[in-house]
């Protein structure tokens, strides 16, 4: 008859790890890790489920917006800044770009709808939102030593949604906008300065411009490195539900 092995202080020795599968019979442990791998996958398709489901309602909702701004950022000297210092160098600096224009743009509710390597195409719900965040692009991203100047465009219309990605004359309004910004400044068309009136600090330095592809001057406001005063006096604020913005109280699913 086989005894129970006891050390001399009377504790029965520990079982080995896994000394417990062994014990159940093998078509037990199969079951048990099918179960587990099925049950794996299930909670894999729910999340994406999810995640797809969310995406979906995220894009109608910003489809059903029939003015919204688009700001198009990116950086000067970005070219020159590779070839002086080596392609590593330039992918950083474009990484840290990426994550702190997308950081920023979720702060103002708006939502950056892709990136091309040294600059970003965002859109905002709200005019007056986008005038904020160009401002705050300006001073936060633009002053950084570890970054480059950069230079933003917005202009406020209607657009066409298709796959995530957006098209129409507003679009490339934004764009060309940004590329006649000098370093360090943001142009505002002359539709998001009339959409973002409720803001208590005018844009004031009006200027006419002729882009290309455009028949006629378009009209817009410079917003350079001085609009710290725009921080200073809490214009950027337009968050604070007393100033009656559009979509002060609603951000939308995100």
């Amino acid at each position: 008859m086989a005894t129970e092995r006891v050390n001399p202080e009377g504790i029965r020795p520990r079982a080995r790890a896994g000394s417990r599968w062994k014990d159940l019979p093998r078509s037990l442990v199969i079951a048990c890790m099918w179960g587990t791998l099925i049950a794996g996958c299930v909670v894999g398709f729910a999340m994406v489920l999810v995640h797809r489901t969310w995406t979906q309602s995220r894009l109608r909702w910003m489809a059903r917006n029939p003015a919204p701004t688009f700001l198009f950022a990116d950086l000067v000297g970005y070219t020159a800044l590779t070839e002086r210092c080596g392609d590593e160098a330039g992918a950083r600096v474009a990484r840290e770009f990426r994550r702190a224009i997308g950081a920023l743009s979720r702060e103002h509710g708006a939502r950056q709808v892709k990136s091309m390597g040294d600059g970003a195409m965002i859109w905002a719900p709200d005019a007056a939102r986008a005038v904020a965040l160009a401002a705050e692009t300006v001073l936060e991203i633009g002053t950084r030593p570890d970054l480059l100047p950069v230079r933003v465009g917005a202009h406020t219309g209607p657009a066409l949604m298709r796959d995530g990605d957006w098209y129409g004359s507003s679009v490339n309004l934004a764009a060309r906008l940004a590329r006649e910004a000098g370093p360090n400044e943001a142009l505002i068309s002359i539709a998001t300065q009339t959409a973002a009136h409720r803001l208590e600090s005018p844009l004031n330095s009006r200027c006419e411009l002729v882009l290309r592809g455009v028949e006629r001057p378009m009209v817009a406001w410079r917003l350079g490195a001085d609009a710290s005063r725009w921080k200073d006096r809490g214009a950027l604020n337009v968050f604070n539900p007393r100033r009656g913005s559009r979509a002060s109280n609603h951000l939308g699913p995100w």
